[in-house]
């Protein structure tokens, strides 16, 4: 990759946001800037077949991209073809002619170079609703620059402007077109001298408390086993190497979003960084925010009011490792989770893994003890089951010579009562044959009955009754006219 292109493309890319006044990543991402480092297309088509390069953004930006891919000055590099000469030594009478509006464009543009920043006193202040002008005074020789700064960059910059402080803007010259005035177009405010940084830390940290930003009961947990990581840190810092390198191995997902990380400057990656994956990234489980220790100043972008109010109202839960030599920054109070370094955070993100594994170490060393203990008690069982096989064997083989014996006897003593019973039964034959009455009518006797019973007495029946009687062959119907006792 050719880094120093890369660093041209990330002072390119800075200068055309400001010149938007849009995000960095909305020009174009930092992955589509490290692949034209790495590609070094020379052409319009070359460039097109960049990830992120779409026919759009090659009209908008194609002619600076290639400008700085070449190495082409800045004239030749710029945006404005009307400003290309015929030759480099062309007479003055052949110089474009330009309309008002295009020249105060063209100076404009040249004017984003003059980028600085800038230290004075406060001389005069007027507030006009979305933007505020203000005089910034040279203390030695009462020099004066006119300065605007857009309402939303002032609260971003959380510095209350007042007549006398003495302060360091940040940001470049800018001509108003409708006026024709120049001011110092100010993106960012900054107080002076360490004894003012303290008092402002103060009063802001005290404002804050008040409204509970700070506060444990709106703080979000941060989740056991955090899988998918957010990171915004400087690429360049030794933070992310210390961070990254304390994660251990287990298997995390890391979405990396490139921020300053030194100076008030910062505030706005670190701002645009939170934003983005609050609003791109579905799924992430925590937004890690981590830099070296460093002095007040330059920490100042965490001890801003914007950062802090852009962590307190994230929706993923935020871990702040940011290192400091005194004080803990206001951005690291208001994080829902706070360490003091980027090895503390990368140490908080792995305990819950940590810990998990520790568990599961510690009993895999009680199962094997258990089973250990399990394989001995079924060793013991074994044998001891092997003897008790052996004396049920000897067991079933005494009992099966006893059972086959009383079976020998069982089946004797059934064949007698079977031969006893068939002999008793051959003897209650002969006595119903004997005692059968269909025998005796054969033998010339008869049976009398009447209503179906067997008339056994002359008392049974009397005058006029009609009685059966059965003969051998047949059955006489009959009726008693006499009874004779």
């Amino acid at each position: 990759m050719n880094k120093p292109l890369l660093e041209k493309l990330k002072k390119w890319q800075s200068g055309q946001a400001r010149r938007d006044n849009v995000e960095a990543y909305r020009v174009l991402p930092y992955k589509v800037l490290e692949d034209i480092a790495r590609r070094e297309p020379q052409t319009p088509e070359e460039l097109l077949e960049v990830k992120g390069i779409k026919e759009k953004k090659l009209a908008r930006y194609g002619k600076d991209i290639l400008a700085l891919v070449k190495g082409a000055s800045n004239n030749q590099g710029s945006t404005f073809p009307f400003l290309e000469r015929s030759s480099r030594n062309s007479s003055r009478s052949n110089l474009k002619i330009f309309e008002v509006g295009e020249y105060l464009d063209y100076l404009n543009e040249k004017l984003l170079q003059a980028e600085a920043r800038i230290k004075g006193e406060i001389s005069s202040i007027e507030n006009r609703g979305n933007y505020i002008f203000f005089g910034l005074k040279d203390k030695e020789d009462e020099s004066l620059l006119n300065c605007f700064i857009w309402r939303n960059d002032y609260q971003i910059s959380g510095v209350e402007l007042e007549e006398g402080m003495e302060v360091v803007i940040w940001g470049y010259p800018n001509v108003y077109k409708p006026s024709g005035r120049m001011s110092f177009q100010t993106k960012l405010i900054e107080l002076v001298g360490e004894g003012a940084l303290k008092k402002a830390y103060e009063e802001l940290k005290k404002k804050l408390e008040l409204e509970g930003l700070f506060a444990l009961e709106r703080k979000k947990a941060i989740p056991d086993f955090s899988h998918k990581i957010g990171l915004i840190t400087s690429h360049q810092g030794a933070a992310i190497g210390d961070f990254t390198s304390n994660l251990g191995s287990y298997g995390f997902q890391i979405k990396f979003y490139d921020s300053r990380v030194e100076g008030k400057q910062a505030v706005f990656d670190l701002i645009n960084g939170i934003k983005w994956f609050n609003k791109n990234i579905s799924g992430l489980d925590v937004i890690v925010l981590v830099r070296g220790g460093g002095s007040l100043e330059s920490l100042q972008a965490f001890n801003t009011e914007s950062i802090v109010r852009e962590i307190a109202n994230s929706k993923i839960p935020v871990l702040a490792g940011i290192g400091h030599e005194k004080d803990v920054s206001l951005a690291a109070l208001a994080a829902d989770k706070m360490v003091s370094t980027p090895t503390g955070a990368a140490v908080e993100l792995t305990r819950s893994w940590d810990e998990a594994g520790n568990i599961v170490s510690e009993a895999e060393r009680e199962l094997l003890s258990y089973l250990s203990k399990v394989f001995e008690r079924f060793e013991r069982v074994k044998h001891v089951l092997h003897r008790e096989t052996e004396k049920i064997g000897q067991a079933i083989l005494y009992n099966k010579e006893k059972i086959s014996t009383s079976l020998k006897n069982i089946f004797s003593s059934f064949s007698r009562l079977i031969a006893n019973i068939k002999e008793q039964i051959k003897i209650a034959e002969n006595q119903v044959r004997l005692n059968n009455p269909e025998r005796q009518l054969r033998l010339g006797y008869s049976l009398v009955s009447m209503g179906g019973k067997i008339v056994r007495s002359v008392k049974d029946v009397k005058v006029g009754d009609k009685a059966d009687i059965k003969v051998s062959d047949g059955k006489l119907k009959s009726k008693i006219f006499k009874v004779e006792p």
